[in-house]
């Protein structure tokens, strides 16, 4: 028996890959909303420049990736300019391992969240966060360094 792919299409790549472009950009940002957004508007994106693009699957998750970095230098930015009274305290089921990920530097929290949840190679990684491979393994390694120290200040 013969199985024939399926053709290439916006509709299949959006099929495909939605769903773990959304859980990517969730883990990157926080929030499911957030994340939705970010997947809707890098889909739109392909859509709008689709005949031109070599590998759609390869823009979209960059196109992500990127966006959810947007998204987190916007909220540094906005925790920068907030009004001392404006703290956000976090439900107590999230744990402790969330909370740490959730400090750490927008780039190492990219950097852990692509090796380690998504599985993905240092060489991709680097080309979705546009830096060279050894900066992605900075990152990696530094963000471990981070994640150690803040998980042990907890503890104690």
């Amino acid at each position: 028996m013969i199985v024939r792919a399926e053709p290439l299409t916006f509709e299949v790549v959006y099929r495909q890959e939605r769903p773990g472009l959304v859980r990517l950009s969730h883990l990157l940002t926080g929030s499911n909303a957030v994340a939705e957004e970010v997947v809707q508007e890098a889909f739109l994106e392909l859509h709008r420049r689709w005949g031109g693009i070599a590998n759609p699957k390869a823009y979209v998750t960059r196109a992500v990736v990127n966006r959810s970095r947007s998204v987190l230098r916007r909220r540094a930015v906005e925790r920068r300019y907030a009004p001392a009274d404006a703290r956000v305290t976090l439900p107590p089921e999230i744990d402790e391992t969330w909370t740490a990920l959730a400090r750490l530097p927008a780039k190492r929290r990219v950097a852990l969240v692509l090796r380690y949840y998504e599985d993905r190679p240092i060489v991709e990684i680097a080309e979705l966060m546009q830096v060279r491979p050894g900066t992605v393994k900075s990152l990696i390694h530094r963000g471990l360094a981070s994640l150690k120290e803040q998980l042990k200040e907890h503890l104690s």
